[in-house]
């Protein structure tokens, strides 16, 4: 914050951006082709986050983590980071409730969380350290986001993409993902609505979003992915078009309140989409 640009210089090494800082006062040099990173980009609502590769993508959706939940699958979340460290095409990103939290006088008990709200976002860093250069985006849910922010003003999943370095993307919205020249459109949110039949709220989703090729949300702690197929018009022809549902998982076990409401009991667990130059193929882990 106290640094300061002051203006261009043309040295043997070519032409230089000068800055200064207004702390310690002294003058740097960084070559005006060189990438500064800024920190907590978010996208916008109207913005299209976009990624590219020359080779296939293979993003994992990591959705519903409740890291610091008394349920908390830790097995299954670490199998999803050596997945991801190990593969050289795999990418992921941050979809909602990454944390517990439950705050001190909420509504709810504090007993349903293991370690507190601190050693939660703690927590979370040193589980995704290993894949902390894969992520492309952190977005927040109704446990982290809504939770800090309704209490506190302070929206701890945008302090977690800063920690990260990578976008905040709060609200649903279109991801591009190119591969060699092809442009797939992924609709990613976190969701809000607990309705048994997950595609209800895809199919509002993808109303909205009309272009995307796969319509991706959390929230419910449903796990699928499902091609849904429709007809379109090639030229002179009718052609099949495809196109993905996804309801993304979560790394919660059955928890109490789910046993007292009887809730359908879901496998835990998260969903890899793989983007190629010819076709998008998802799956559960």
């Amino acid at each position: 914050m106290y640094v300061k640009k002051d203006g261009k210089k043309t040295t043997k090494k070519g032409l230089v951006q000068v800055y200064k800082c207004n702390s310690c006062a002294k003058y740097y040099r960084i070559p005006i082709d060189t990438e500064v990173k800024e920190y907590n980009l978010s996208v916008e609502p109207g913005h299209i986050f976009q990624h590219s590769s020359d080779s296939l993508i293979r993003v994992h959706c990591l959705t519903d983590v409740h890291v610091g939940a008394r349920e908390f699958d830790l097995k299954k979340f670490h199998q999803a980071v050596v997945k991801i460290a190990e593969d050289p095409y795999a990418v992921w990103f941050g979809n909602g409730d990454l944390l517990e939290l439950i705050p001190p006088g909420y509504k709810i008990s504090q007993r349903g969380q293991s370690i507190p709200p601190d050693e939660q976002y703690l927590t979370f860093l040193q589980l995704v350290a290993p894949i902390k250069d894969k992520c492309l985006f952190i977005r927040g849910g109704n446990h982290d986001f809504l939770r800090s922010y309704n209490i506190l003003d302070f929206d701890v999943c945008k302090t977690l993409s800063a920690e990260l370095n990578v976008p905040y993307y709060p609200y649903p919205g279109y991801s591009e993902i190119k591969v060699k020249g092809k442009k797939w459109y992924m609709v990613s949110g976190h969701g809000k609505s607990g309705a048994k039949n997950g595609d209800l709220e895809l199919d509002k989703l993808a109303a909205v979003y009309s272009k995307g090729d796969v319509f991706l949300l959390g929230h419910n702690h449903q796990l699928y992915a499902k091609p849904v197929d429709s007809i379109i018009v090639d030229g002179s022809e009718e052609v099949l078009h495809r196109r993905w549902y996804i309801r993304g998982g979560s790394f919660l076990r059955y928890a109490e309140y789910a046993r007292y409401s009887m809730y359908q009991i879901v496998r835990t667990g998260w969903i890899t989409m793989e983007f190629t130059e010819d076709e998008i193929k998802c799956w559960e882990n």
